[in-house]
């Protein structure tokens, strides 16, 4: 009786731990949180600047006022800014693998990558101008 406890246990938890990329739902859920928010802020600011930004890295640094403490959580991750006409799409990654991409125009958090059975690659797929119009 023990054994077969222990058995189904292990089981539950290696289906647990294979499923989404073995990341924890709770810092993943921070994370989307924490660029909903910076995705929101590029997207603003690429929207209603008047100035003209050389890079994305600029255009990140100006949405967030300088502040890299707001990038933080993001440290041990790339973190891509991509353009689209005159929207944003922000996308985490591991590695080479996509985690979250979020379209700053829209409410929430817009694809969880981590999710997927199968990991994807470090790729923006996002269509701003369908999302967001």
């Amino acid at each position: 009786m023990k054994h077969s406890l222990l058995a189904t246990l292990l089981i539950l938890a290696m289906g647990c731990t294979t499923s989404s990329q073995n990341k924890s739902p709770e810092l993943m859920s921070d994370l989307a949180s924490q660029l909903k928010d910076i995705a929101t802020a590029v997207d603003g600011t690429l929207k209603f600047s008047d100035t003209k930004f050389e890079s994305t890295d600029a255009l990140l640094m100006a949405a967030i006022n300088n502040d890299l403490s707001k990038l933080a959580p993001f440290d041990t991750y790339t973190l891509i800014v991509d353009v689209q006409k005159n929207n944003a799409v922000l996308l985490l990654c591991d590695k080479n693998s996509a985690l979250i991409e979020d379209v700053g125009c829209t409410a929430q958090s817009d694809i969880q990558h981590w999710q997927a059975k199968k990991a994807q690659k470090c790729e923006v797929t996002a269509n701003a101008q369908k999302l967001c119009n």
